[in-house]
């Protein structure tokens, strides 16, 4: 399958706010993601916001491309709901942690809670 066979694919792919686009990139990969307007978590001012990019082959049916329009818009939503909730004002499950930071949080003994 070619971009413009993806694209059609692509095309045919609807949810919420969102626009799905398949490209290509600068080393020849194919790939698709979406981007939607919603307010900054940081700034709160409206701006685009883009998902992360999901890998496309060549040998994918049409059925694997849509399947991955729908699991890039599933990851997305858990991806914003880890952003705006918050408990104590802060986004606790966010999903921009630095890994180093929650690996050292993970060998301290008082970060478990226990019944």
């Amino acid at each position: 399958m070619n971009i413009e066979q993806i694209r059609a694919i692509v095309k045919e792919c609807s949810f919420h706010e969102y626009k799905f686009t398949a490209e290509v990139d600068g080393r020849g990969e194919m790939y698709l993601h979406a981007v939607y307007i919603e307010a900054d978590t940081r700034t709160l001012k409206p701006e685009a916001q883009f998902t992360r990019r999901w890998l496309l082959s060549p040998m994918m049916t049409k059925s694997e491309v849509v399947r991955t329009a729908f699991k890039c818009a599933i990851t997305s939503m858990e991806h914003r709901t880890r952003e705006w909730f918050t408990y104590r004002g802060r986004a606790i499950f966010g999903p921009h942690f630095d890994v180093d930071v929650l690996h050292s949080m993970c060998g301290e003994e008082d970060s478990f809670e226990h019944r």
